[in-house]
């Protein structure tokens, strides 16, 4: 029998500590794993990138300003391939791997997350089911690691989360409306169908709602400020100005925003906010949004002068929007966007322009530059007070409006992972990487 009085505090309190410990240790091997399920995600390559690019296309609408029923196909490789391409470009989710398989009725998702610790890397395995259920989709059979999760916690979690989105964001009504736009959902065999109703009118109202639920009160402040700062500078053009360069704002803008960093502001979030205030004037966009009275008025509605690259508006407006693209979003989906237009635009409308791809190349390359670390943002304020003129940071390209229908750019490339195109990319990428604003002093 053993004598209580050898049962010392020290032991006592080792026994209180490992009882204290018992619950979360048992958790965290329920939830915890050694190894992923998901081993890694699909190689994101030239043609991966490509395919992407063109599934973007077929199942987009003929004319993307009209309303009217989309229907979505994508299979399991595919969504995967997707899968791979937001997790890559969504901050911190780089070492998620993620697979989704699809049969009749329902998809089955899984995600490893790894969790590094001093001693090995350990997963948190997700696995769950997706469903069509009443026009939406329903969540079921979750599990963290080996712990299932009831499907009553599931739905009343979502139903919380859903809650305070509600509470907390004056326009989750334009969200409800989105999610009704969606008809119909349905799992085959390695297929998924989407039927949806494309209103361009509320995916923009969503969109400019997203971005200002992103933007903290500090980042609207700056846009503010910037927009204030290229609203004066095309105050002070000649009364008789109809069109400036682009040039014109972006030296004086970097200048400002190197002295607000010398001054001890965020170089990344200077560059970043300039950027969007900088494509805001140049595609004419409303800037109500972010503005309040008194004041006001001078910034919702400025003199209007066409911003030009190499005399041309279109190629002003795409270089500035994929710069601010690149810088909010990552240069990997900027890129993507504007490739998968040039594409529409060659099935569709005024064929692929390889000057506009141009344009869209190089503005992402100065944001992504622009925003990618403090001390390439840095660099890059020093390299914009470089400019003596635009081919400082974009190359010079055809004055030739149209661009190659799809037939046309079939029969002079056959696709886009043939060696022929490319070349003529790298050519272009090549050029830009020469460009002075991106060479160091």
């Amino acid at each position: 029998m053993t004598n209580i009085r050898n049962f010392s505090p020290f032991r006592s309190t080792l026994l209180i500590l490992g009882l204290l410990m018992l619950p979360p240790l048992l958790l965290a091997a329920a939830l915890l794993q050694s190894a992923p399920s998901v081993p890694g995600n699909p190689t994101l390559d030239n043609p991966a990138i490509n395919t992407i690019e063109q599934l973007i296309v077929d199942n987009g609408p003929a004319s993307i300003s009209s309303p009217g029923e989309v229907i979505l196909h994508l299979d399991a490789g595919e969504l995967n391939l997707l899968a791979a391409f937001l997790l890559q470009n969504i901050p911190g989710m780089q070492d998620v791997t993620a697979d989704v398989a699809l049969m009749q009725g329902s998809a089955r998702v899984a995600l490893s997350m790894p969790l590094p610790t001093p001693l090995q890397t350990l997963y948190l395995n997700v696995h769950a089911r997706v469903r069509e259920q009443g026009g939406g989709l329903d969540i079921y059979a979750l599990r963290l690691g080996r712990l299932p999760v009831p499907d009553a916690l599931v739905h009343y979690l979502i139903a919380r989360a859903q809650a305070r989105m509600a509470n907390a964001y004056v326009n989750y009504q334009e969200l409800v409306n989105l999610q009704q736009s969606l008809r119909q959902v349905r799992f085959d065999d390695n297929l998924l169908e989407i039927t949806l109703d494309w209103d361009p009118a509320l995916l923009a109202r969503v969109q400019t709602q997203a971005e200002q639920l992103f933007l903290s009160a500090e980042d609207k402040a700056r846009i503010v400020h910037y927009f204030g700062r290229i609203v004066a500078i095309v105050e002070a053009q000649a009364p008789e100005a109809s069109s400036m360069s682009l040039s014109l704002l972006l030296v004086p803008l970097f200048e400002e925003a190197r002295e607000r960093s010398r001054e001890g502001a965020d170089p990344i979030a200077e560059n970043r906010s300039l950027l969007q205030a900088l494509s805001l004037y140049v595609n004419e966009s409303d800037l109500s949004q972010l503005v309040e009275p008194p004041g006001a008025a001078a910034l919702i509605t400025p003199r209007r002068l066409a911003v030009t690259i190499q005399h041309r508006p279109d190629l002003a407006q795409h270089f500035t929007s994929s710069a601010a693209m690149s810088a909010t979003i990552g240069e990997g989906v900027a890129g993507l966007l504007s490739t998968s237009k040039e594409v529409h635009d060659a099935r569709y409308r005024t064929g692929f322009s390889f000057s506009d791809l141009t344009a869209n190349s190089a503005g992402a390359a100065l944001g992504n530059k622009a925003t990618a670390s403090i001390e390439e943002a840095q660099q890059m304020q020093a390299g914009v007070l470089r400019i003596q003129a635009e081919a400082d940071y974009m190359p010079p390209v055809s004055r030739d409006y149209a661009g190659l229908s799809e037939n046309d750019f079939s029969a002079q490339y056959t696709d886009r992972n043939s060696e022929a195109y490319m070349a003529r990319i790298n050519a272009i990428e090549e050029e830009i990487a020469s460009l002075a604003v991106f060479r160091q002093p």
